[in-house]
């Protein structure tokens, strides 16, 4: 009686436990990774309009916010980050913007990390060009069906000594 009690009782936890189990979320790694590749494809292409109309979107309301250039935080937080940009972008009288490398790693579903190596130039109104020779890191999210910045690095690339 005992071993079947004993046995009864391994049963009933084999299925309790199976129950609770979290069923394992299914990942389309190449789907996100094009979706993450797509979102960062028309982020580019609204900077390159020349007008920072709708860029938020493209940044996360979330608290923890906040995004890095040349090893420091720049921008603490997106109110920041788009009050830069709009200065920025009140002074440009053109831009070009070429991706040169990109990569997705996916963590889940609404989460990955991109990074990309590009080739900036600039025009501004008052005549002065300049390029940029550069790579951004960033995490992203997905919210609300939406991918956006999370976290993010951006950096010009550096003279490595040989």
């Amino acid at each position: 009686m005992k071993h079947l009690l004993s046995c009864a009782l391994f049963i009933c936890f084999i299925v309790i436990f199976s129950c609770t189990q979290k069923e394992e979320e299914k990942i389309d790694k190449d789907q996100i990774a094009k979706e993450v590749i797509s979102r960062y494809e028309g982020f580019v292409a609204l900077l390159k309009s020349g007008t920072t109309e709708g860029v938020e979107n493209f940044y996360s309301d979330d608290n923890g916010f906040y995004w890095v250039e040349d090893g420091q935080i720049q921008y603490p937080n997106k109110t920041a980050l788009l009050a830069s940009m709009d200065v920025l972008f009140d002074q440009v009288k053109s831009m070009d913007m070429r991706l040169i490398g990109k990569r997705v790693e996916v963590f889940n579903n609404n989460t990955a990390m991109l990074y990309v190596e590009y080739e900036q130039d600039m025009v501004l109104t008052s005549g002065f060009e300049f390029s940029i020779n550069g790579a951004m890191t960033a995490q992203m999210q997905k919210e609300k069906g939406v991918w956006r910045f999370l976290i993010g690095h951006s950096s010009t690339k550096k003279e490595r000594g040989g």
